[in-house]
């Protein structure tokens, strides 16, 4: 993982709902997709319990190819 050097704008963390709007994943999905560790996703607040997403790191996961699996 590299560190964002100081002319790289950094990029925000999104929650599901905002990520939804952006048309990019339902809400669900996104909640889904992280818990599957399929998306990274980020564990933010005091206790820990809310989730966000960087869009950039999603997208990127969702271009990989799927795995195949064997039945």
């Amino acid at each position: 993982m590299s560190v964002s050097s100081a002319s790289e704008p950094i990029e925000p963390l999104l929650s599901a709902s905002d990520l939804e709007q952006k048309g990019l994943l339902r809400k669900s999905s996104a909640y889904r997709l992280a818990r599957q560790g399929i998306i990274p996703s980020y564990m933010v607040g005091p206790s820990q319990t809310g989730v966000r997403f960087r869009v950039s790191e999603v997208l990127e996961a969702l271009r990989r190819p799927a795995k195949a699996t064997t039945l």
